[in-house]
């Protein structure tokens, strides 16, 4: 019943002056009670005296590719990268053009389940894809992975000022064993070596399977200030209740991992 609002689009919107923004929300009289935002990466110290909590994303902070290759990563990340050549996969920069969004749609409708739960973009058309995909695509790049030139995975890439995003990364199940994700993964290292990129940002920091899958490619946490300000009296009591979190969030992190693995049993059985 506590509603929680941000930017719909928070990584690529920076909040130059957020006491406008806040006044302008209370003016209104939402029917939200709470407005969230955080400072985007680097920027780990915080600037404002609000309600504040610690928000856990995955970065690499990157020198080169080199120091990337022998430091960040372990000698089984760098033979799955290996493997991925050994087994054909070539990874390159792609247009965004229909061929390259029926491609995409092909990974997306592959499978109705990933990482053990419902796959929210599971069955979806070509023309839903590309007006997805077609945000921000003036600071975008898109990295196709290829096996005998069919599209077996791709990732998206959208440049900020201070760090580049990972907003999509994604493969075929079924070449699983070409290390695919892996290949890809290097590549966005290699291009944003060239262009002097010093982080690279790919979503929250967790204990999930994905989660295993970013610190093995050598993504590291980094907590970022997130704040929270009530915008009515609903808000303010809720933020002292410490009602403004999820009721998944109160799950300990211990008891996570044996949840996610019932929540993937039981969708592979009844799904």
């Amino acid at each position: 019943m506590v509603r929680v609002c941000g930017l719909a689009a928070a990584w690529y919107e920076p909040i130059e002056n957020p006491e406008a923004l806040i006044a302008s929300l209370k003016q209104h009289k939402p029917k939200q009670h709470i407005f969230t935002f955080f400072q985007r990466v680097p920027h780990t110290i915080p600037r404002y005296n609000y309600y504040k909590e610690s928000y856990p994303v995955s970065v690499i902070t990157l020198k080169n590719y080199e120091d990337w290759w022998e430091n960040s990563i372990k000698k089984y990340t760098r033979q799955a990268v290996k493997m991925s050549q050994k087994k054909g996969i070539i990874v390159k920069v792609s247009d965004f053009n229909d061929e390259f969004m029926e491609g995409i749609t092909s990974i997306h409708n592959e499978t109705p389940i990933r990482s053990g739960k419902k796959y929210p973009h599971y069955n979806v058309s070509t023309n839903s894809v590309k007006k997805r995909e077609g945000t921000f695509i003036d600071r975008s790049i898109f990295l196709g992975a290829y096996y005998e030139k069919q599209i077996v995975g791709y990732a998206k890439l959208i440049f900020e000022e201070e760090f580049v995003d990972v907003a999509q990364l994604l493969s075929k199940m079924n070449h699983r064993d070409k290390c695919v994700t892996n290949a890809l993964v290097a590549k966005i290292v290699e291009i944003c070596s060239q262009r002097e990129v010093r982080h690279i940002v790919y979503g929250d920091f967790n204990s999930t399977s994905l989660g295993d899958f970013k610190r093995h490619n050598g993504f590291l946490r980094m907590d970022l200030p997130r704040y929270f300000i009530p915008l009515n009296n609903i808000g303010a009591v809720a933020l002292k209740l410490k009602l403004h979190h999820r009721p998944s969030e109160w799950i300990p992190d211990k008891t996570r991992p044996f949840l996610f693995y019932l929540r993937k049993r039981w969708l592979e059985t009844f799904s």
